[in-house]
């Protein structure tokens, strides 16, 4: 899951001197949520629509709509961006990227190759997005979410299973935050497992693990243990 291949790009970037009309020009014509700002082709700041937003006047303001487009045009980019910018490395993983944008309270990073140059950015959608793919939940298959001792062997009983019923596994993934020592949390993605596979699994898991739940996405089923 390296960030190169889920960040977005080109990069759309805006000059410190421009105006906050011409940032927002860009926000409601593109469809990004920050603009890096370049000052001498160097990269000066981070302006996010967050920050547009603070920075346009209350809606209780007396401004009608021809002084509003004219005071907007009167402030810099510069004056409102975010500083200093927090920066990525193409051959980093989204994970990591995740990791440091939940640290720093961020919704995105520019990405950099080894020269210097931006090369992209990394945003929490395009987390969501890689996140969604790897997980395979859009394929509307089948969930089972358990409760496992951390020993050798127990997660391939548990796939040569789903194999014995049809399924097919999309991915498999595993925590060990807020649980006791000894034990590790699993998440099993699958799909094509039929109805009677499926609940038929559900006991035997049951049975082997503690369930916290199991969704079978393709018929709208859910249930929390």
């Amino acid at each position: 899951m390296l960030i190169k291949e889920w960040m977005s790009k080109p990069v759309i970037t805006i000059n410190h001197n421009e105006s906050l009309n011409d940032a927002a020009k860009l926000f409601r014509t593109r469809v990004i949520s920050m603009l890096p700002v370049l000052k001498d082709d160097d990269l000066a700041g981070i302006l996010t629509d967050g920050d547009l937003k603070k920075a346009m006047p209350s809606e209780a303001t007396t401004l009608d709509r021809f002084e509003l487009p004219a005071l907007l045009d009167s402030i810099r980019v510069e004056s409102v961006m975010s500083r200093p910018v927090i920066t990525i490395g193409s051959d980093h993983t989204v994970d990591e990227a995740a990791s440091i944008m939940l640290q720093k309270g961020i919704s995105g990073m520019p990405v950099k190759k080894h020269t210097g140059d931006m090369e992209g950015i990394i945003t929490k959608s395009d987390i969501f997005r890689c996140f969604v793919s790897f997980t395979g939940v859009s394929t509307k298959g089948q969930i089972f979410a358990s409760r496992l001792q951390d020993r050798p062997g127990l997660i391939k009983k548990f796939t040569d299973m789903i194999r014995k019923k049809g399924g097919r596994i999309c991915s498999i993934m595993t925590s060990y935050d807020d649980i006791e020592y000894g034990y590790r949390k699993v998440f099993f993605h699958t799909f094509d497992i039929d109805r009677e596979g499926f609940d038929s699994l559900v006991d035997v898991f049951n049975d082997l693990g503690q369930l916290y739940y199991a969704a079978d996405l393709s018929r709208g089923y859910r249930k929390i243990f």
